[in-house]
């Protein structure tokens, strides 16, 4: 007669599931969060020059009809 252990239980132990799936999502997460960042500060330097630009030709034009 075999005995059986109770904590075995003749099934296999359970697989675990890899840690790389979720390691590349959060890399891709953190490089979209960080290109999300530079493009807004790009985009408030672009607005910056245009109104800078804008002033610099008000300016020239007052200097122009003065």
């Amino acid at each position: 007669m075999t005995v059986v252990n109770p904590v075995e239980g003749g099934k296999p132990p359970p697989k675990r599931k890899p840690i790389w799936p979720w390691l590349v999502v959060l890399a891709l997460t953190l490089a979209a969060i960080y290109a999300h960042h530079r493009i807004s500060l790009m985009m408030d330097d672009l607005a910056q020059l245009a109104r800078d630009f804008v002033q610099l030709m008000q300016w020239i034009l007052t200097q122009l009809d003065g």
